[in-house]
């Protein structure tokens, strides 16, 4: 009678800023201990090219073993794929016998990239073969306060600026997501892409009204909800949830008019904190600085909370882009009044305080922009002397 081998495999997070734990790899890290493999996680070491060995950064780190059979290593912003190149190299080079996997989403946009700096031909999309229907091993993070799902994967529409169509291009239904849920952890942060798009909406919000009832306390849909979907019969029922805070997005005009009901609507429907996402600097025609206020500007009227969301291509390695209806002086600015003057990056709903800082109309907007880079300039130019 044969006994499978049990192997030794190594998932990794490189060094890069995320608030979230990497849920592919918690999702890998149960399927394998579910074949009785031996699972270790690394994460944010940095590499030493001088000493050729890895440096310790953070807290919570483990030496690494002589022998792994699978070593897998995650990716997410494809800005940050240089992280993932210099991991993924370094494993190659001290584990020759190890299988090597690079995977995640910035795997999936820019697979070309990786291939020709590692040599390793990357899984783009999902796993599918078995960890996407694990749940999370969240013993891998024992302090983590909130669980992760998704109710579905996908989204039906096609936003050109979104990568979402490329590395989940079907809107699946996760009918058991509830398996997700550690009834410990006191709220659960959601990661759909379009939770009103789902026929499961009623079902979804059962299920939750029940975890609520065992203490869930918070939840949140933490990549926004769709503004054009959103309607009375929705707000009534999903105002039964503890959802905080309520999240949208103004991105293009196929949402204006949209937000500014839907912001409404949530407020009436008992919804506090009302944040949007705002995307500013793409390449697209109707992003220039003027629209960018108009959105702000709404928002802030309608009492909700502006999120600007600077543009970066999705397939880009670098991050590095500039519109050419923006300016670096007024993405400096941005960045700084949004810096002193906000919490979060999130433009605060006081009429006074938003008109004081970016004016009354989009003319009084880039003025104020740019009187603010200046400001910072001459500040700069005084510490340097």
């Amino acid at each position: 009678m044969s006994t499978k081998k049990k192997k030794n495999i190594l998932i990794y997070k490189p060094v890069y800023k995320d608030e979230f734990p990497p849920l592919g790899l918690m999702k890998i890290s149960t399927w394998h201990k579910q074949q009785s493999d031996d699972v270790q996680y690394l994460e944010n070491i940095l590499f030493s090219k001088e000493k050729d060995e890895f440096e310790k950064k953070h807290t919570c780190y483990c030496p690494f073993k002589e022998h792994y059979d699978i070593i897998y290593i995650t990716s997410l912003f494809t800005y940050y794929s240089k992280e993932v190149v210099q991991s993924a190299n370094y494993f190659r080079k001290r584990y020759p016998k190890a299988e090597i996997k690079i995977g995640g989403i910035a795997a999936t946009l820019v697979p070309d990239y990786f291939k020709e700096n590692t040599g390793i031909e990357p899984f783009k999309g999902l796993m599918m073969d078995g960890p996407e229907f694990c749940s999370p091993d969240y013993s891998l993070f024992p302090h983590l306060r909130h669980s992760i799902s998704f109710t579905t994967r996908g989204c039906p529409r096609s936003c050109s600026f979104c990568s979402v169509s490329l590395h989940e291009p079907e809107f699946i239904l996760k009918e058991d997501w509830e398996k997700d849920i550690d009834i410990t952890k006191n709220s659960i942060v959601f990661w759909d892409n379009n939770w009103f798009a789902s026929p499961n909406l009623e079902k979804d919000v059962q299920k939750l009204i029940a975890f609520q009832k065992v203490g869930i306390s918070q939840i949140d849909f933490n990549q926004g909800l769709d503004c054009r979907l959103f309607d009375e019969e929705k707000a009534k029922l999903i105002s039964k949830l503890k959802i905080n805070p309520m999240r949208f997005a103004f991105d293009d005009y196929s949402e204006d008019g949209h937000i500014q009901k839907a912001i409404q609507l949530a407020q009436q429907y008992g919804f506090r904190e009302i944040d949007v996402y705002v995307l500013y600097n793409s390449n697209f025609s109707w992003d220039d600085p003027e629209y960018f206020y108009y959105r702000i500007n709404e928002i802030n009227k309608a009492g909700g909370l502006s999120y600007p969301m600077r543009y970066r291509p999705i397939n880009s390695t670098n991050g590095q882009f500039l519109s050419p209806k923006w300016d670096k002086e007024l993405l400096r600015a941005l960045k700084l009044s949004l810096m002193f003057f906000y919490s979060k990056g999130m433009i605060s709903k006081k009429k006074e305080s938003f008109e004081e800082i970016y004016g009354k109309s989009p003319t009084q907007f880039k003025k104020k922009l740019y009187d603010i880079f200046e400001k910072d300039k001459e500040k700069s130019k005084r510490k340097s002397s």
